[in-house]
């Protein structure tokens, strides 16, 4: 079994595999358009979503949540992805930085505020404030992160990205519809179509009509990680190669940092998970190619046998990815140069000690 699954060339990843100090950056944002019900289960309820973006990076720093009990989890218990990363970082000692992006919780952390303020709802059609602003300033902070670190690995939490992601790219006029990766099964595809196009009638915009203005993509029905990433990103990449750690939501920001022009898109790749490459709900690869960034890898991880019933589900294909999961674990398969089964019995030891207390102890077990 390959360790990781690979679309288009592998230099970004051998650089990867080379690396002296790589460094992990995880960008973190809220959007009203979460409250939205239906859209996203990243967070036991409307009201928790607005704690999943600080509680992973907590999670991250102090190996638990600040600002809530253990982990952010689904409505069903499902834990977030953060527990994939927090064992790969674990395992490659990475250095971590935040972002806050335009957050309503503010993570109890250090971290660098680049945002204002979190987004408006979708169906608003005027989301983000100072798009130019964020882009900016994400821009100066990837140059000189740039300074410090040989590789640099750009992830991100934000509860309801993949309709955010959607808008932006259909607003850009790719192929997009049906096409976004979820924390759900099925992908809610057509309540996120329905949402979108109620916010494009709100922006009076329709499908390619921002093509030549991604920052105003952003700005009618995006959100401020899009913004930020995609600057951070971009002045990076001139000197060295950027990894955008995520699923569908990467390849928005990747689009975006094509049709900006300022980017050097071939030191850029995406890292992701197996559940998203092989979504069957999704089109991981058409969405990375039709955003200028082909490179696409994924962490071949297998939670089929694991010890937890809240790691199996994943092979059902709920969660699949998010605060840089994929990203950081094909990190820590190629730079870290730990096997799959390794990085899995690491990551049962993050569920027993974050998520079982949750669960009452013994449940969850298989």
């Amino acid at each position: 079994m390959d360790n990781i699954l690979i679309h288009g060339q592998s230099d970004v990843l051998q650089a990867l595999r080379g690396a002296q100090q790589p460094a992990f950056v995880c960008t973190i944002a809220s959007s009203d358009t979460a409250a939205i019900e239906g859209l996203s289960i990243a967070g036991a309820s409307a009201e928790m979503r607005k704690y999943t973006a600080p509680s992973d990076m907590e999670a991250l720093f102090y190996g638990s949540a600040r600002c809530i009990p253990g982990v952010a989890a689904t409505p069903d218990g499902i834990p977030s992805p953060v527990i994939i990363t927090m064992a790969a970082i674990g395992a490659t000692k990475l250095p971590i930085f935040v972002v806050d992006a335009g957050c309503e919780v503010a993570p109890q952390t250090p971290y660098f505020k680049l945002g204002a303020a979190p987004a408006r709802s979708i169906v608003t059609g005027s989301t983000v404030d100072d798009v130019p602003g964020l882009f900016e300033r994400g821009w100066y902070l990837g140059e000189n992160l740039a300074k410090l670190t040989d590789f640099l690995i750009l992830g991100e939490s934000v509860p309801a990205g993949t309709t955010t992601a959607l808008a932006v790219m259909l607003a850009l006029g790719m192929d997009a519809e049906g096409k976004v990766s979820s924390t759900m099964i099925g992908g809610a595809h057509d309540l996120k179509a329905a949402i979108v196009a109620e916010g494009f009638a709100a922006a009076g915009i329709s499908k390619g009509s921002l093509k030549d203005d991604p920052l105003a993509a952003i700005a009618a029905v995006g959100d401020p990680m899009q913004a930020v990433v995609a600057g951070m990103a971009s002045s990076a990449s001139l000197s060295i190669p950027v990894m955008l750690a995520g699923g569908t939501q990467m390849a928005a920001v990747a689009a975006v940092m094509d049709r900006v022009g300022k980017a050097d898109m071939g030191k850029v790749c995406i890292g992701t998970t197996r559940w998203v490459l092989r979504d069957q709900d999704a089109d991981m690869i058409g969405l990375a190619i039709q955003a200028g960034c082909p490179r696409v890898y994924a962490a071949n991880l297998d939670f089929g046998s694991a010890r937890f019933d809240g790691m199996h589900i994943y092979e059902a294909g709920l969660v699949k990815e998010g605060a840089g999961a994929g990203g950081a674990a094909v990190a820590s398969l190629s730079f870290g140069g730990l096997e799959p089964a390794e990085l899995v019995s690491r990551i049962e030891d993050v569920y027993e000690a974050t998520v079982l207390p949750m669960l009452g102890g013994a449940a969850g077990a298989r």
